[in-house]
Parts: structure tokens; sequence; C-alpha cells
């Protein structure tokens, strides 16, 4: 959950717009924090950390414990797009869905997929509902994101509502075991000690499952930078681009936490039969699927309104 243009900003300049997104580096914490930007006074940095579909707890930090701020999604690539080139839609949905650990990436990669989806269904539909369920931000939105695709295919692919089954790694057993061997060698390399990242990265075990667990970086980016073979490594110093990845993947690695209500027990049948809890059922449409109006597909100042 605390889980494409990133701007690296420094904390003498820290001042993006409130409730901008943003990944949090911390000066002496090794997790870092996403969230959106809700203010920055009095010393302070209040942040908007989301805690499940509609659910949000702000946090406070001291701007003295603040060493960066990492924020993502380009208002000037969302002012380019244009409604008779679907494909710029989606190919930019495409980039930041590889970032949905950022809660505004995930967001407007959900738009940009859904807006394509609408501007040319026949062609571009099916791939961006699929798009769309690869960064559902809940299972119930994710079998609906799948059920419009199957809709929008011409072929009506039934596999396209069945249960997928991710691909299994030679020792799956193992999985959790290497997920926190990665988390710590993401945060020695972060923090410049080579060394132990080293005594990590470098092992046989992580480098093949390294691939088939991390999505926001590769093993092979992770192992540039270690011997300062990257573009800009030279000097000691990891570059925004790769620093960016780095944070993502770690974001992305971390645990979830949830809200007591996810484990809510499942209501009983007579409950669900009840007279008052039938409801008209809302009819699945590209309009109904999400809270975004497809047809609001240009951006300027700094909103989506329609062409």
């Amino acid at each position: 959950m605390l889980r494409t243009l990133i701007l690296s900003l420094t904390l003498g300049s820290l001042a993006p717009a409130a409730a901008d997104a943003a990944v949090v580096l911390l000066r002496n914490d090794a997790d870092p924090v996403a969230g959106y930007v809700e203010s920055r006074s009095g010393g302070v940095l209040r942040l908007r950390i989301p805690q499940g579909p509609g659910k949000y707890l702000t946090q406070e930090i001291p701007l003295t414990d603040v060493a960066e701020v990492l924020e993502t999604v380009s208002p000037s690539r969302l002012a380019e797009l244009k409604p008779d080139d679907p494909n710029g839609y989606r190919n930019y949905a495409e980039e930041l869905a590889q970032k949905k650990v950022d809660p505004e990436a995930r967001e407007t990669a959900l738009r940009l997929f859904l807006i394509a989806a609408k501007l040319d269904p026949d062609r571009l539909g099916r791939s961006s509902l699929l798009g769309m369920t690869a960064i559902a931000r809940s299972q119930e939105e994710a079998h609906r994101f799948q059920a419009m695709a199957y809709l929008l295919d011409p072929e009506h692919d039934v596999q396209l509502i069945q249960k997928r089954h991710s691909a299994q790694l030679a020792s799956p057993e193992r999985v959790d075991e290497w997920t926190g061997l990665i988390i710590t060698g993401l945060r020695k390399l972060r923090a410049g000690d080579s060394r132990s990242a080293r005594a990590i990265l470098k092992r046989a075990d992580i480098e093949k499952a390294f691939d088939s667990i991390v999505a926001e970086i590769t093993y092979d980016e992770c192992i540039s930078i270690l011997n300062r073979k990257c573009p800009g490594c030279e000097t000691g110093k990891i570059p925004s681009p790769l620093m960016r990845k780095l944070v993502l993947a770690e974001l992305a690695l971390l645990p979830e936490t949830h809200d007591s209500s996810d484990t809510d027990s499942v209501p009983e049948w007579s409950e669900l039969t009840a007279a008052e809890n039938h409801k008209p059922i809302v009819a699945l449409t590209l309009e109904t699927i999400t809270e975004f109006d497809p047809s609001h597909s240009v951006y300027r100042r700094n909103q989506w309104e329609a062409p």
C-alpha cells in the first residue's frame, strides 16, 4: 500500500502544491513514507497516508527529520495528452502503473487507462482494462475491471474472468526470506553501505530470485549502482531516477497494513437477503466502474475537463 517524472527536492525547496503525492525519505529512519502532502507549516510536514479505499491517516513529520521528497506524476505530461491520440493516454498509464505504490501515480494510471478505453474501445479497451486490473485498489475493484475487459473483448475470452495464478519461483517457500533480504539490501544500497549491500545482493539465490520478486528496479540496475557503473554513479551518489526506483521497490516489498474493518466477518445469508439490503444494481460501464469520468479527457488548469 505504501506502494513519469519524479522531481527530487531537497529540504530547502520542499514546496509542491497541497495534496500532491510524494514519497518522503526520512533521516535516521529505514522506511520511506508515501502519501499526499497536505501542508508544510510550523516546521511540520503533514502527510495524508492511504489506509485502504477512501481511508486515510494523517502523519505529522518534523521538517528537520525530512531528508528528501520524491514527487510523481508530471502535470506537463498530462497537459500534452490529446483525445485524438488515445495511445498517449495508455502509454503514460503504463509508465505510472510501474509506480503503483505511490497513491497519485496509481490513481492517475487508472484514470488514463480508463480514458484510453473510452476513446478507442475496440483497439485499446481490453488491454487498458487488464492494465487497470493489475493496479486495482481492492479485490472487488479488480473483479469489476476484469468483467469490463471481458465485455469489451470482441472474442469474449472467458479466461479474462477466471482466477489467475501468479508465476511460481523454484522455491516459493523461501519468498518471505528472500523478500526480507532484498529489502535490507536495497536499504543498504540506498544508504551508501556498499559492503553490506554487496553481501546480500551478490548471493546466488538472491540473484536468481530478484527479478521475480521485484518489479520496480532490475537486478542489473542494482548491481550497476553497486559497482558505480550506472550513468551518474561515478561520484558515488545515486542519480535521482535510480534512487526513485530503489525507494519505490522498497515500499512495494514492505508488508501491507490493514484496517480492522478488513477482517470483519462475512455477513449471514439472512442479512444479505434482507429487503432493506436490496439495492438497484449499477450497470457495468466505463462510466460506473470507477469514480473517474472518462469523458473528462483534457487536463488543463490542474484539473480534468471535457474537450
